[in-house]
């Protein structure tokens, strides 16, 4: 067993063992700080309705809950946690600094912050809203962090900002206003389900973390929904990214990814692949997205199946330097757009699905071409190159294209 796992487990037997007792704040005349500073391990801490001074820290284990407001008064971190196992919830925790390299937090746990659970918060007007720095085991459950509209994105700090931690529940929070909703860095082996992120830079944003899990979220109204960046053996299932500016889902040097189900409508692009391998892509729904997909830079060696490319206004988008060849082995995707047809009427199209690349690379090339499209010249241009080999570019094919998109 791991040093800090038994030390945990320790501290929580003498925990049970002990009287737990409930501290009122302002009974007495004692500050916030000043009851914390009374109350032992198991014990509960209430913060009554009302506003009370914040920048202190949680050195027992206790349960600080209540109606009241921690405020930092636009300085420094609000709420430091240092012991394991602490519970905060129902409180409304607000105005830290604005120092983004200290880095200014309304909730700040430290490493030693193992098996902490924050619920049900309310975290507003923050650098960062919550900062979980190595600890392992935290909960973060049912909160809502709001960031600082009338800030410049580039000055904000994220809503939940998780560095180099593991095994994390980040569950059924709300997130808005900040710089990304969740930044996810060097973190492993954590669930990150059924939260809401909106109005921010990326929704859930991905760096350098393995093995975890990304599920039922949604991320609307943002510059990216969800960004998958140097990262590995990731499960991407049942999320929601509809109507980003830029894209839905982007994964951009990923490897050994399972990307399923996801629904990606509106978005500038539906998904972007850069730089990715091994990665299975599979019953992803892309509807009404400028590009349902742009496959960019040695994308290459993924299994892409199953995937519906509804009605974009461009369904793929490819550049690279041989043709990419999905449907390899009798199973492709579905494309509304494809006019084949399926004589043994085995569900699969009788001959392939093809993007058509020498538009898309013209338009790559010389963006001024767009003027010509729909014209007769690029028409007859784009009809030549599949039988002139000084106009053939590579291209997607999908040799084993869906006649269904169910």
């Amino acid at each position: 067993m791991k040093a800090w796992l038994l030390a945990l487990c320790l501290s929580l037997l003498v925990v049970s063992t002990a009287r737990a007792e409930t501290w009122v704040v302002g009974e007495q005349g004692r500050s916030l700080a000043a009851t914390l500073a009374a109350a032992q391990d198991g014990d509960v801490v209430e913060v009554p309705a009302g506003t009370w001074p914040g920048h202190v820290r949680i050195e027992k284990q206790i349960t600080l809950r209540g109606e009241g407001v921690i405020d930092g008064g636009g300085t420094g971190r609000v709420v430091e946690i240092v012991s394991p196992g602490v519970v905060v919830e129902g409180l409304t925790i607000q105005g830290s600094g604005s120092n983004l390299s200290g880095p200014d937090a309304c909730v700040y746990l430290e490493p030693s912050a193992i098996g902490s659970v924050l619920r049900n918060n309310l975290v507003r007007d923050c650098a960062f809203g919550i900062w979980v720095h190595t600890t392992p085991r935290v909960e973060l459950l049912e909160n809502h962090v709001i960031g600082r509209a009338n800030v410049r994105v580039a000055d904000r700090g994220n809503g939940i900002q998780l560095f180099d931690a593991s095994h994390l529940v980040i569950r059924g929070n709300h997130i808005e206003d900040a710089r990304d909703g969740l930044y996810v860095s060097a973190t492993e082996d954590s669930l990150i389900e059924n939260n809401v992120v909106e109005h921010m830079r990326y929704g859930v944003h991905y760096m350098y973390s393995y093995r975890n899990t990304l599920r039922g979220n949604r991320a609307n109204h943002n510059g990216g929904g969800f960004a998958l960046m140097e990262s590995h053996d990731l499960l991407v299932e049942d999320n929601i990214a509809d109507d980003n500016q830029n894209v839905g889902l982007l994964f951009r040097d990923a490897e050994g990814c399972q990307i399923r189900r996801n629904h990606l409508a509106r978005n500038g692009q539906g998904m972007f692949f850069f730089s990715s391998v091994h990665n299975t892509i599979e019953a992803n729904l892309l509807l009404h997205n400028d590009v349902g997909a742009k496959v960019w830079a040695g994308s290459v060696d993924n299994d892409v199946r199953d995937n519906r490319f509804v009605a974009n206004r461009q369904q793929v988008f490819y550049v690279g330097t041989h043709d990419l060849i999905w449907g390899e082995h009798g199973h492709g995707n579905y494309f509304s757009d494809y006019v084949g047809w399926d004589q043994d009427e085995d569900g699969v199209g009788d001959r392939p699905y093809r993007v058509d690349s020498f538009t898309v690379n013209l338009m790559h090339r010389f963006p001024a071409a767009v003027l010509l499209m729909r014209s007769p010249v690029l028409e007859l241009l784009s009809r030549l190159s599949d039988r002139m080999p000084l106009l053939r570019v590579p291209t997607v094919e999908d040799r084993a294209p869906l006649m269904e998109g169910t």
